[in-house]
């Protein structure tokens, strides 16, 4: 897992509860000058059926005297059927001009809050 996702789900963590986040797709992310730039989707539980969609755009400092230094910008999307956030999510990524596919995040672990996210595979 890259550091920039760490500290992604670190961020998102501090503006809204862990359990009530369904789920993360994280799009490759871009290293360039001591920067990790990266475009992520997340749902987050409005309902039993329900969910909010969130276009998550993350800068993380790499190096230098800001080593560490995450910025999120966290924006609602959508808030849709449960069956349809597979669909706000290639939204997004059109809207975005994201290269690649999204890749959802294994957060077994973050959501307990004793361990880091992992990537599948």
């Amino acid at each position: 897992m890259s550091d920039g996702l760490a500290r992604l789900l670190d961020a998102i963590a501090q503006q809204m509860p862990r359990e009530e986040v369904d789920a993360v797709w994280v799009f490759p992310g871009v290293r360039r000058e001591g920067r990790e730039y990266g475009v992520a989707v997340v749902s987050r539980v409005a309902g039993e059926s329900r969910r909010r969609v969130y276009r998550a755009r993350y800068v993380v400092h790499l190096k230098g005297q800001e080593r560490g230094r995450t910025v999120l910008e966290l924006d609602e999307t959508a808030e849709t059927p449960a069956a349809l956030v597979p669909e706000v999510i290639e939204g997004v990524r059109r809207r975005a001009d994201e290269a690649g596919e999204a890749e959802l995040v294994d957060l077994t672990a973050w959501k307990r809050g004793d361990g880091d996210a992992d990537r599948p595979g």
